[in-house]
């Protein structure tokens, strides 16, 4: 709202806490809930983003068996992150189940 006043540098909490992030990184949301919630980060500054969550509603099961189904477990984020930033290997600890 600031910058429709007329502030033209005025900046947004999320601008200020992405400023320091390098360009050519890549951010992974994760939610417990639906993936779009989160997926608008990206075009803060124009990152790469891969928004993980629920897509669909109504399985039932423990957490672990229902994070794992929707693709927000451990290795699924770790998996993301490794696809969002070829190169380098995402290095991350087995998650014990």
């Amino acid at each position: 709202r600031a910058r429709e006043r007329g502030l033209v540098h005025a900046m947004s909490h999320i601008e200020r806490l992405l400023a320091g992030v390098p360009p050519h990184c890549a951010l992974v949301t994760v939610l417990d809930g639906h993936p779009a919630t989160l997926g608008w980060l990206g075009s803060v500054h124009g990152h790469r983003t891969r928004a993980l969550g629920v897509e669909h509603f109504g399985q039932t099961g423990s957490l672990a068996d229902l994070y794992r189904h929707h693709g927000i477990d451990a290795q699924s984020i770790a998996r993301a992150a490794q696809a969002a930033s070829p190169g380098r290997p995402v290095r991350h600890l087995r998650a014990a189940g």
